[in-house]
């Protein structure tokens, strides 16, 4: 009898504490709605790839049993399917193990975070929670995995789905990815070619008449340095500029010196004259006009430079005189002009050499004539590159594309460029960039693909190539190719990286690396997606053409200053432009807070 009163007590004891955790978690079922939770993001959005949830959660006092256990795992519920995040443990003050406690008598926080794959559905998605609620005693001290798990444990309660936030915000992803920047690689021609040409004349000691039987006037590098200075007065060539020099050798008297310098000056001032005169009528009669009509004026700039020193003893350091070191050293010693004058003339009656093969060549005029290379006018130019292509050099060629504003000749002209000169990769990679520009990439690749086997590792045809693969959405291609032609300091690399910024949700360094463009749809959504509203907004206000996917991008910034005038303007003006946007605009998170205003909802209708 006695033992079947202990069992009784015993089972009533047991009765009771399963109606004690029954009624508790009941309790705390009950009384979800009065658990706050705060979502950041609300809406959730997408970044990255990525759906970032930070959910603040904060129970009141009287709440939470002590004994319990409650596993939190929100979940993002879509159509077709739900992704499970994370779960979270909270238990009560009476509890052991890992968890956030939750004090029963004042309540409690906790924070909860966890990042999950972007899915397209997540668009159209709903944040939920439903916590799972069991006593300790039910998982006899086994590891519980997840909301699932303890669904399975005795006495074990839900405790009532709660919705957190509802839908994604996806505007990071409204990248126009056929909007990269291509790069042309510039023509190297020059408006100004400049062409040097240096001749001699050489005067027997202590005179400044010219004297053409001179041994060294004679000799074939001097004579054939005159003849060509003579033939290219006679091809009419206009002059840059004429400068003439002259020299003594340095062992005479400083003043004597200077005096032969200037008056050689003089005479090779003469004979330029003369020439050019001679050649100015011979081209006139030749052109039956006057020689004033073709004789271009120009004043040659002289200098006489005395005596010189330097390139005597440079001759001397050259020489093969076995004894040169010495006789440097002691004509070096001597700091008076004088002394070093006699010097050197005391040298030349030990060391010959001197007298007939050092100081001879210091005695003579230097004339520099720097002709320009006759060049086609800008007009000529441009009027052979399209009807005339083969008759204009490759660079003049690549040049002429710069002369017009006209993009369909440019691209004529470039296209010409890779007929006429097929081993030039430049005409191939200048055609691709504007193949780009007009979102033609099939063409731009075919011609890429030259280039790059012409050029290969050439940046602006690296660049190009991913800007071709980023509009077919080849994102890993792209950023190689971007990448690796940002190495060659590829400018334009270094914008479109940007675009890959705002993918990978890196969004102010998106801002930084197209900075340096202005009304760009890029740059805007960057702006936008980094908290520079007003920023954003200036940018695509002063778009060339703002496209109706700026203007809805316009929408979103309005939306997101709660500027409702703004917003039904831009999409208006969007959704004319192209119908499929509203569609877009009635699932856009965006404007979740205009759903159901009538204006709203007759634009997108």
């Amino acid at each position: 009898m006695k033992k079947v009163q202990l069992f009784s007590v015993a089972l009533v004891l047991g009765l009771g504490v399963l109606f004690s955790s029954c009624e508790s978690l009941k309790k705390m079922a009950k009384n979800h709605a009065t658990v706050k939770y705060e979502v950041k993001p609300d809406p959730l959005e997408m970044h990255g790839d990525k759906v970032k949830v930070e959910i603040n959660g904060t129970f009141p006092g009287k709440y939470f049993w002590n004994k319990a256990m409650v596993v939190f795992q929100p979940s993002i519920v879509y159509e077709g399917g739900q992704t499970d995040l994370k779960p979270f443990v909270l238990r009560g003050v009476k509890t052991k193990g890992q968890g956030t406690v939750i004090n029963n008598k004042t309540g409690g926080k906790f924070t909860y975070g966890d990042e999950v794959d972007f899915v397209p559905q997540m668009e159209q998605a709903r944040l939920v929670v439903n916590p799972v609620g069991y006593p300790e005693k039910s998982a006899a001290g086994q590891e519980v995995a997840d909301a699932a798990a303890a669904m399975k444990l005795a006495k074990s309660l839900r405790l009532g789905e709660r919705q957190l936030a509802e839908g994604t915000m996806i505007t990071s992803t409204r990248i126009d990815k056929e909007g990269a920047k291509p790069a042309t690689v510039p023509d190297k021609y020059e408006k100004e070619t400049v062409i040097p040409h240096l001749a001699h004349i050489y005067y027997l000691v202590d005179t400044y008449n010219l004297n053409w039987n001179l041994a060294l006037n004679k000799k074939a590098a001097a004579k054939a340095a005159i003849k060509v200075l003579d033939s290219l007065f006679n091809t009419g060539m206009a002059m840059k500029s004429v400068e003439i020099k002259a020299w003594a050798s340095p062992e005479g008297e400083e003043s004597r010196n200077q005096n032969l310098s200037d008056n050689r000056a003089k005479t090779a001032v003469k004979y330029f004259n003369t020439a050019y005169d001679n050649a100015v009528r011979k081209m006139a009669r030749k052109q039956k006009v006057k020689p004033a009509a073709i004789k271009q004026d120009i004043e040659p700039s002289v200098q006489s430079m005395g005596e010189d020193w330097d390139k005597f003893l440079a001759d001397l350091r050259a020489s093969d005189i076995a004894e040169k070191n010495t006789i440097i050293n002691v004509i070096s010693s001597h700091n008076d002009r004088a002394s070093r004058e006699q010097e050197i003339r005391n040298m030349t009656v030990i060391y010959k050499q001197i007298e007939d093969d050092i100081l001879p060549p210091l005695r003579r005029a230097e004339l520099r004539v720097n002709f320009l290379e006759p060049k086609k006018t800008d007009e000529e130019i441009a009027q052979l590159s399209l009807t005339e292509p083969s008759a204009l050099k490759v660079e003049e060629l690549l040049y002429a594309a710069t002369l017009t504003d006209d993009k369909d000749n440019k691209l004529k002209i470039y296209l010409s460029a890779t007929e006429v000169y097929p081993e030039e990769y430049r005409g191939f990679n200048n055609a691709a960039a504007l193949y780009i520009e007009r979102r033609q990439h099939d063409e731009a690749r075919r011609l890429l693909e030259t280039a790059l086997g012409l050029q290969p590792g050439d940046g602006a045809v690296l660049n190009n190539m991913g800007a071709v693969a980023m509009a077919e959405g080849d994102i890993e291609n792209a950023r190689s190719n971007f990448e690796n032609a940002l190495k060659t300091g590829n400018a334009e690399a270094g914008f479109n990286m940007g675009m890959l910024d705002i993918k990978d949700g890196k969004y102010a360094k998106g801002v930084s690396a197209m900075g340096g463009e202005k009304c760009v749809y890029n740059l805007a959504l960057a702006q936008l997606m980094n908290g520079q509203l007003d920023e954003a907004k200036a940018t695509l206000n002063c778009m060339e053409t703002v496209t109706a996917d700026a203007k809805y991008l316009l929408a979103v910034v309005a939306a997101r200053q709660n500027n409702k005038a703004d917003l039904m303007n831009a999409l208006r003006g969007a959704v004319a432009e192209k119908a499929a946007l509203k569609a877009q605009a009635q699932k856009d998170v965006e404007f979740i807070h205009f759903r159901d205003d009538a204006e709203f909802q007759s634009i997108v209708r």
